[in-house]
């Protein structure tokens, strides 16, 4: 007898067609193969865009802080413009009053409580007074002019402000002008733990974390490597090393021993050449995906089980239903060929 479907015979392998008569292995293949395959995709995509909405994450943490950053060093750079420009305060430091100098250091001192040290230099570099936030009024020293320092409004990079105690600052400069000719500086110093406590107001996640690097490379705050003494150089760190565009970056890289991958959304400072850089373990970052991965499997394998149980119930019976269906064909083939038997003797009987 042909078959009634010969093109799908032809399409198709014998064994799939008969595959019905094995009902678990039935239903590994046409409900199970495609249903991992499907879960596979779908876990695939939503761990792209889940890194993809945490990489987002760590950008706008990154970019808030810089922002945060220029408005507060800004704030010094203009406060110290305001006395800088006073004649009174031109005059005194072109005439090197120190007492008048300090009566106005005093004044800025005040209104930037968070400066650990504000002093001004003449033109030759020279100190010619100091104030600090735990001492009274310095005598003026020798020590350098820092190199970072260009004679221009300018935010510095990090350089030790007090060789003796180790202390690292970031010093904020404006010049002191008569008649647009420089006749010395003013610079706030800012402790880097000062910086740091300006960071906190932004977090990153359970295990995330930022820090701020200067246009140098040197380490300006990190919650576990500032410490006294020399400025540490991280500008080989995968995050300070990656080139930017204007709207920062996502940098993975692993770091660690043993090694661990890391997302960093990196942005750069514009006005002083600085990087933010927030990063956060990958295994963090991703384990309240994985939390609702677990929750969605359990979900679906109890589903997929109840299934697959109700399935294997009604082949169970249907296969049941097709061995008794065969018996009773067979018994009513047997009984046929008893009656045709029967005929065929009776038949003989009735002969002359």
């Amino acid at each position: 007898m042909a078959s009634p479907f010969p093109s799908l015979r032809m399409a198709l392998p014998w064994w799939f067609l008969t595959l019905y008569r094995r009902p678990g292995r039935f239903l590994g293949l046409v409900l199970g193969v495609p249903l991992l395959v499907a879960c596979f995709w779908i876990y695939r995509v939503s761990e792209r865009q889940w890194r993809v909405r945490e990489g987002e994450d760590l950008i706008i943490a990154a970019r808030m802080t810089g922002r945060m950053l220029e408005e507060e060093l800004s704030r010094a750079q203009a406060v110290q413009a305001a006395i800088a420009h006073r004649p009174d305060f031109v005059r005194a430091v072109t005439q090197s009053d120190r007492a008048a100098i300090l009566q106005d250091l005093q004044v800025l001192l005040q209104l930037s409580p968070q400066a650990a040290r504000i002093l001004v230099r003449d033109r030759e570099g020279r100190m010619l007074a100091q104030v600090t936030a735990e001492s009274d009024p310095l005598a003026p020293s020798s020590d350098a002019w820092p190199a970072a320092e260009d004679r221009q409004p300018a935010v510095s990079g990090v350089y030790l402000g007090d060789a003796t105690s180790g202390e690292k600052v970031v010093g904020v400069s404006t010049p002191i002008l008569e008649s647009r000719v420089p006749v010395g500086m003013v610079q706030t110093q800012y402790s880097l733990e000062a910086i740091a406590r300006w960071l906190q107001r932004t977090r990153v996640g359970s295990s995330g974390f930022l820090y701020v690097v200067d246009n140098q490379g040197f380490l300006v705050a990190h919650p576990y490597q500032v410490l006294p003494g020399k400025p540490k150089n991280v500008s080989h760190w995968a995050p300070v090393a990656a080139a930017l565009s204007a709207d920062g970056r996502l940098v993975r890289f692993e770091d660690g021993k043993p090694a661990r991958a890391w997302t960093a959304g990196v942005v750069m400072v514009a006005p002083y050449g600085w990087r933010v850089v927030a990063q956060q373990l990958d295994a963090a970052m991703l384990a309240p995906f994985y939390h609702l991965v677990y929750a969605f499997a359990a979900i679906i394998l109890l589903l997929a089980s109840l299934l697959a149980a109700l399935i294997l119930r009604w082949a169970r019976l249907h296969e049941t239903t097709l061995e008794l269906l065969a018996k009773q064909t067979q018994l009513l083939a047997a009984t046929e060929r008893r009656l045709r038997v029967l005929k065929m003797r009776r038949g003989d009987t009735n002969e002359p």
